[in-house]
């Protein structure tokens, strides 16, 4: 079963509070504002920054903001930063040899129906919807 882990549950985390506030708000800030470890945050928010979703700025009235609006940036787009891997079978691993593979019936439902499915909904839908609603 697909499961999100922690550093994307913490950066949705971050990103719901951040998303409130127009200026950069500096990581000491964030850290006591939202209680999630120093270094865990701050790792969190370069990956973020490293992929366009919040902007950073160096110096006295420096930290961190959204770069771009919660409506333009899909849920998938956004999970890929930390997530290793979005597929819900691995039989959608390209090489991957699987050991039932003539018993199998379902592998194609799975990987071309559900998991089609599964990529088109986190494409569809925004921070904005998940955030906000």
């Amino acid at each position: 079963m697909f499961t999100i882990n922690n550093k994307s549950d913490y950066a949705l985390l971050l990103v719901s509070h951040i998303s409130s506030k127009k200026e950069f708000i500096p990581l000491s800030r964030l850290v006591v504002e939202t209680k999630l470890p120093k270094r865990f945050i701050a790792r969190i928010a370069a990956d973020l920054a490293r992929n366009g979703i919040l902007e950073s700025k160096e110096g006295k009235d420096g930290g961190y903001r959204l770069m771009k609006s919660l409506s333009k940036i899909s849920l998938f787009d956004f999970l890929r930063v930390f997530e290793k891997d979005l597929r819900l079978v691995k039989c959608q691993i390209s090489g991957y040899q699987c050991d039932f593979n003539r018993l199998c019936t379902h592998k194609n439902q799975l990987r071309q129906k559900i998991a089609g499915i599964f990529v088109n909904q986190l494409t569809n839908w925004t921070l904005q919807d998940l955030i906000k609603n």
